[in-house]
């Protein structure tokens, strides 16, 4: 259970989730045999990219306040934590879309606490945006795999 010590950690780890996110998505994609599954979650490890510039940027630049500190020092991030079940080293395009909305669901979670929390706008700001690009990435899957169960359900 972490708990942080100014906005820089928040930040700072937003940013370490975005890139396991990123190195996630690029691992499954690998794994997938269905070239759409493999594209989606090629697409979603390059938003999570776009998602570690805004962030660091922002990190960069100090243009927000730094007063935010107070109103998130006592998040603690263990409730954003998926609770997946990666042992599967081989898993099929069902599991891991499953895996990949339990993660983004977790993720959005995190991005909407932080902005709800926050007072300063330019924070809010990037916090709700990304938390809707969560939202945005789980719905996508969750397309695809209502897509995909369908089409197997069809051949069948």
């Amino acid at each position: 259970m972490e708990k942080y010590n100014s906005i820089d950690e928040v930040l700072n780890f937003a940013i370490e989730q975005e890139q396991s996110e990123v190195d996630f998505y690029n691992e499954l994609a690998d794994k997938m045999s269905l070239p759409k599954v493999e594209q989606l979650f090629r697409d979603i490890a390059i938003e999570k990219q776009n998602h570690i510039l805004k962030l660091e940027a922002i990190r960069i630049s100090g243009n927000f306040d730094h007063n935010s500190y107070d109103q998130i020092k006592e998040l603690k991030t263990d409730h954003y934590i998926a609770d997946v079940d990666y042992s599967n080293e081989d898993p099929n395009f069902h599991d891991a879309l499953i895996m990949a909305m339990e993660k983004e669901k977790a993720t959005f979670m995190f991005y909407w606490d932080i902005a709800e929390r926050v007072t300063s706008p330019d924070l809010q700001d990037l916090f709700y945006m990304l938390a809707l690009h969560e939202a945005k990435q789980k719905v996508k899957m969750e397309i695809q795999f209502d897509r995909d169960s369908k089409e197997l359900l069809e051949e069948d």
